[in-house]
């Protein structure tokens, strides 16, 4: 049987369950969850790890905040305010990291 190195993309995976705290949008307008997380990436007293996580979508064709959430994300990490930003696996929510130092983009 050949030998295989460790795939190095298993390090990027994450698990809910790793994640230091939840900020739960579950139930929340689009307006009202994107405050908070903003108000998440201003904050001084955060944890390492979020896992954040909204309403899967529903039958009726409306956006979920995938999308819309997923930009926001995206720019904190081109900002240097996050090093990870990786979906959620069943789609509905984010794992993210902050970096330890503003502009870390080292591990991303």
């Amino acid at each position: 049987m050949p030998y295989f190195d460790e795939n190095p993309l298993l390090a990027l995976a994450t698990q809910a369950g790793e994640a230091e705290a939840t900020l739960d949008l579950q139930g929340l307008s689009a307006i009202e969850a994107l405050a908070r997380v903003d108000a998440l990436l201003a904050g001084t007293d955060r944890r390492t790890t979020y896992l954040i996580h909204f309403d899967a979508a529903a039958d009726d064709g409306r956006e979920t905040l995938f999308l819309p959430l997923g930009r926001r994300l995206l720019q904190a990490r081109r900002d240097g305010t996050l090093k990870h930003c990786l979906p959620a696996p069943d789609g509905t929510g984010y794992f993210i990291a902050f970096a330890t130092d503003v502009g870390d983009h080292s591990d991303s």
